[in-house]
């Protein structure tokens, strides 16, 4: 009578070291999506972005505000960057009121 217990206890032993990680695995975590959706940008936006740079590179290297007036710098530099990106942010809002 030993020996089936013993072959039972080994049965048992494989069957709780096979079976038992399946019962108890978790169910798959819901993916969490992020609070704020991030869109690609397209190339007309990358292009502005590259262009907006360049406007203030460009500006900044000629005018030298550090020198000379910094007003002048920012009503030709920046005041027209900050200007069209208002402007796009505004043109987002009323295209994505349907949304």
């Amino acid at each position: 009578m030993s020996g089936i217990m013993e072959i039972l206890i080994i049965v048992l032993i494989i069957a709780v070291i096979f079976l038992l990680p399946r019962m108890l695995r978790r169910p798959p975590e819901p993916e969490v999506r992020p609070l704020i959706k991030i869109r690609k940008l397209n190339g007309w936006q990358r292009l502005a972005i590259v262009a907006s740079f360049l406007w203030l590179s460009f500006f900044t290297i000629y005018l030298k505000p550090w020198n000379n007036d910094w007003r002048l710098y920012f009503y030709t530099g920046i005041a027209p960057v900050i200007l069209f990106w208002g402007i796009f942010w505004i043109f987002l809002g009323f295209k994505n009121k349907g949304k």
